[in-house]
């Protein structure tokens, strides 16, 4: 990780918490031109026995050397067994973020390392001066603003409850001029909303003694993810359609590359799944096809099936046969992608940065391996409304001709705060829509965050689906992963139209919560038809997996 970190000592006033004056904490605001501290000489201290609140009526920046016009008003309460803290600032220029200052975390916790509830078991993070932790929400590696240091005794839970989707990073350094770790929690404004006042979300934290204690917590921030977002138990939603409760493998038939290459065509993956269901019950196969649009990605973000592949007749047999033997079908659409030579309003969806200068990419594939990104490869914002309303029309077609079962929304799980569109608003539309048209339509997402399991039931999981995790309930209580697209074929470990090229393939038993995945790349069942079955009799629990 390149680390990023101030070259002095800003030297932030500090306040001791209620009732623990070992703990000590401090704040800072941020602008979108600088970065400002509290005015030591104009705070005002109002102590209680189970609060604190402070005052400052001007700011400071550059190491106290400046003074700056602004006010900050925050309390910090201790509740219930955990401190909670209210944050309000004001300044001329646009308030972008603030950030809370933790210092003298008990030692006995800070050597026990830093963990978050998708973090492996047994595992945690420990910083130094050359390596910090940088974990953001809600993407892509802290999936719920929860994080905890320490295992038993005097462990420090921290959370962040808000109820909308908004960024925050949890950052741990240890700077020169400090003998213990610095611990930030920065909480980031809507930037459509950037003006001179910022409220931050409540900020909680609670010294925890033993483990029961720290599940009660992540118990209680569960509940408040449960009443912001809506988010319902995966055995009672409606959004899930009765069928894939059965689900027990996805097939992965890949059709065109970004290049033109073709994998399967339609009537290749028609006998690919009555070869595959010789094997295990089609009623528990989910088929999802990526690149049946034709040229994949490069056809993004326009939908029908590809002449290569044998076009809108073909297709419609492919629905028709896997139907017969009792196969779902779930076609690949982009929630986000485009390519600027095809769509022609690209300009007013794109991502854009927090000050809305510049656009923003997600990523920019090599398709073509000349090592170097492709040029016309955009990510565009569903909270646009016309491009919202292009992805479900081309959807809303796809169901409506060929009665797919289900539709997979490409890397729904990036956020950016667009100051134009919200996109968390955006896929909410969207999904609401198609919900609307189609109530038995199961849609699927790429990667997922707290919120996000609130609109996609089912995702591909962009953690692997043999990675345990430290509280698997943060997604198991309410959806379902699926491997993922990228995953190799047996035998050679193609990863078909996906631009990873060749991934060693891993087929063994995944965690709880997690459904596999077998690819099937242009040679796979000519070649490897023993492991195909091996695998589909694996995921039955009828046979060991190849791997293990």
């Amino acid at each position: 990780m390149y680390v990023n970190n101030l070259s002095y000592n800003p030297r932030d006033p500090l306040f001791p918490l209620p009732d623990n004056a070992d703990i000590r904490w401090g704040i800072q605001v941020f602008t979108t031109r600088n970065l400002y501290a509290l005015a030591p000489d104009r705070i005002r201290l109002h102590k209680a026995p189970n609060s604190t609140r402070i005052e400052c009526h001007e700011l400071s920046w550059a190491g106290q050397q400046q003074r700056s016009k602004g006010s900050v008003n925050a309390s910090v309460c201790l509740q219930d067994g955990a401190y909670s803290w209210s944050i309000e600032v004001w300044h001329q220029e646009p308030v972008k973020a603030v950030k809370l200052l933790l210092h003298n975390l008990p030692e006995e916790a800070l050597k026990a390392g830093f963990w978050h509830p998708t973090s492996p078991p047994g595992e945690a993070q420990k910083s130094s001066t050359d390596m910090p932790i940088r974990w953001r929400y809600p993407w892509p590696e802290w999936l719920t603003p929860w994080a905890c240091v320490g295992e038993y005794s005097k462990a420090i839970c921290i959370s962040v409850r808000d109820s909308e989707v908004r960024a925050k990073r949890f950052y741990v350094h240890r700077p020169p001029y400090l003998d213990y770790p610095e611990v930030e929690v920065i909480c980031e404004e809507d930037a459509r909303r950037w003006d001179s006042y910022f409220s931050t979300p409540e900020i909680r934290m609670r010294i925890a003694n033993g483990f029961d204690e720290i599940t009660e917590d992540f118990e209680s921030h569960l509940s408040f993810l449960e009443e912001a977002y809506g988010l319902q138990r995966w055995e009672i939603r409606q959004d899930v359609p009765k069928w894939m409760h059965d689900i027990k493998l996805v097939v992965n038939l890949h059709g065109q590359h970004w290049t033109g290459y073709v994998f399967n065509t339609f009537p290749k993956m028609a006998k690919a799944l009555e070869e595959i269901t010789k094997h295990i019950p089609g009623e528990s196969v989910l088929c999802y096809i990526p690149g049946w649009e034709g040229r994949y990605y490069f056809q993004y973000p326009y939908y029908s099936p590809g002449e290569d592949l044998g076009g809108e007749r073909e297709f419609a047999r492919l629905v028709s046969k896997a139907h017969q033997l009792g196969v779902k079908i779930m076609p690949m659409f982009g929630a986000n992608g485009a390519n600027a030579q095809l769509y022609e309003r690209w300009q007013e969806a794109a991502f854009l940065n927090r000050t809305g200068r510049v656009v923003r990419l997600i990523n920019a594939p090599d398709w073509d391996t000349d090592r170097f990104g492709e040029d016309d490869q955009v990510f565009l914002n569903p909270g646009e409304p016309m491009f919202r309303e292009h992805l479900l029309q081309q959807i809303s077609q796809t169901v409506e001709k060929f009665e797919v079962d289900g539709v997979f929304l490409d890397t729904s799980g990036c956020w950016f705060n667009d100051p134009r569109y919200n996109l968390y608003e955006g896929y909410k539309q969207l999904v609401e829509s198609l919900r609307a048209r189609f109530p038995n339509l199961l849609v699927a997402g790429e990667g997922w965050y707290d919120a996000l399991l609130a609109l996609f039931p089912v995702n591909q999981s962009w953690l692997g689906i043999h990675r345990g995790y430290r509280f698997h309930e943060l997604l198991t209580r309410y959806s379902r992963a699926l491997g993922h697209l990228a995953q190799g074929a047996p035998g050679t470990g193609s990863t078909g139209v996906h631009e990873g090229g060749f991934y060693p393939s891993v087929y063994k038993q995944p965690a709880f919560g997690h459904i596999p995945c077998l690819t099937i790349a242009d040679d796979t069942l000519e070649k490897y038809s023993g492991l195909v079955a091996q695998i589909c009799k694996a995921a039955l629990g009828m046979a060991p997996w190849p791997d293990e």
